[in-house]
């Protein structure tokens, strides 16, 4: 495996993990990105001052086409390198070169705190030059939730709302993208839901594309199959991976999964853009590295719906904790293909976990509350004489309509706390108190 695609590669390790049960780090979809992209550029930004030669890779170095004269594992943290030439440009150059693109893709690592960093100062940057003319496309939201991202941005949502939402669709720690949404709403940027409904994902993963009955297939998006060097990159992966599935050919609903999630956001992109609210708009688009990574994702099946001008920038970092790595060998293709326009060098950070409390239960909906199925040995609940079966009315004066009404007001104690609930118990109301207790786990 090139070592350059470290990122790349742990990205995908998630939705291997969620398809199929295998081994990975804890992660998402997607990685690192494009080809030398012939759309994006205009005279303008092509001429434009560069600022510094970037360091020069070994002239006994093979250097694949993903940046034919820069060793991308060379990059240092803070440099951005222009890979078509291995020329490195100041912040303020790079934004000369996105701003005459109409879409703008940045890739990430979900769980590094330095590729969101970069993330929203391309998002300012953006936002500064084309004030009331940008908006942000994000992976991490389905399309179905548009409607409460719409409120959210009107501020008719609060916390508590928005939590469930995230949690509904995404679920990786709110924090990585907590400035990046206050950024959001704060400025009133369109946030447009890009992935595909759960109800299709789940069809497709279960039977694959070509299985479901046409009616069915007709909601989905229109589908290529027919790229090979994004066909290559997932066999690759896949069989690194050591993975078979379970549900007859297993590489093929993992295929299946990912073309619908890539072409479901690729037409959520165009689709916003050439609408009457979008159509005098720029986007940025926040996605997994694979999803944009050498332009086989996101990028080229957008473009074959709307033909705009687009430039690509991964954030790319050698420094991801050894116990987030692969364990098995990758032996990647080569592609011939640019992995993007722009690698911007950062750092690996994570976001400081918020102190966490357990209660130390099982739950699941009951009727219109939260009845307990499990209680954890020596836990605040098993303290507090809560049992399974118990039906949990308030917890510290807050009524219990569903299991996320309990898991988000565990979520506001700190370990000590002392919290009173009412709970139903074969028919009869009990009251106890429990005192939270400190645990990795919300609940």
């Amino acid at each position: 495996m090139r070592p350059p695609l470290h990122d790349y590669l742990l990205s995908l390790s998630v939705a291997l993990l969620l398809l199929f049960g295998c081994a990975g780090p804890t992660r998402s979809q997607g990685e690192p990105k494009p080809t030398t992209n012939p759309h994006a550029s205009s005279a303008k930004a092509t001429t434009a001052a560069v600022d510094s030669p970037a360091k020069a890779a070994s002239t006994e170095k093979s250097l694949a086409p993903e940046s034919p004269y820069v060793d991308i594992d060379q990059i240092e943290e803070g440099k951005i390198v222009h890979l078509s030439t291995g020329v490195a440009v100041a912040k303020e150059r790079l934004i000369e070169f996105l701003a005459p693109a109409r879409i703008v893709y940045v890739g990430e690592v979900h769980d590094n705190l330095e590729d969101h960093r970069v993330q929203l100062e391309i998002l300012k940057a953006m936002n500064d030059r084309f004030p009331g003319k940008i908006a942000v496309g994000m992976e991490m939201f389905r399309r179905p939730s548009q409607p409460q991202l719409n409120q959210w941005l009107e501020g008719k949502l609060g916390d508590k709302e928005f939590r469930k939402i995230w949690i509904e669709n995404w679920g990786i720690e709110l924090g990585y993208y907590q400035a990046i949404l206050d950024f959001i709403r704060t400025n009133k940027i369109p946030l447009i839901a890009l992935n595909a409904p759960q109800e299709w994902e789940t069809k497709v993963g279960m039977k694959g594309i070509n299985a479901l009955p046409p009616e069915e297939q007709k909601e989905l998006p229109q589908i290529d199959r027919n790229d090979p060097y994004h066909r290559q990159a997932l066999q690759a992966i896949f069989k690194g991976h050591g993975t078979t599935g379970e549900r007859g050919d297993g590489f093929n609903s993992f295929y299946d999964t990912m073309l619908l999630w890539d072409e479901t956001m690729a037409e959520s992109v165009a689709r916003y853009l050439s609408s009457p609210e979008g159509s005098d708009k720029k986007m940025v688009v926040f996605a997994g590295g694979f999803h944009v990574g050498y332009g086989f994702g996101i990028p080229r099946r957008a473009f074959r719906r709307l033909p705009e001008p687009y430039q690509i920038v991964i954030p790319n970092t050698q420094e991801i904790p050894q116990e987030k790595r692969f364990m098995t060998e990758i032996k990647m293709p080569d592609l011939p293909l640019h992995l993007a326009d722009f690698v911007w060098g950062v750092g690996y950070s994570e976001v400081e976990a918020p102190k966490k409390v357990r209660l130390g239960v099982m739950i699941e909906p009951f009727q219109s509350g939260v009845r307990i199925t499990e209680v954890s040995p020596n836990s605040a609940a098993a303290e507090a004489g809560i049992q399974k079966g118990d039906i949990v009315v308030s917890f510290d004066g807050e009524e219990m309509h569903e299991p996320f009404d309990l898991t988000y007001a565990v979520g506001q104690k700190s370990p000590g706390d002392h919290v009173k609930m009412k709970l139903i118990r074969e028919g009869k109301t009990v009251e106890t108190e429990a005192v939270m207790k400190a645990s990795r786990h919300p609940q």
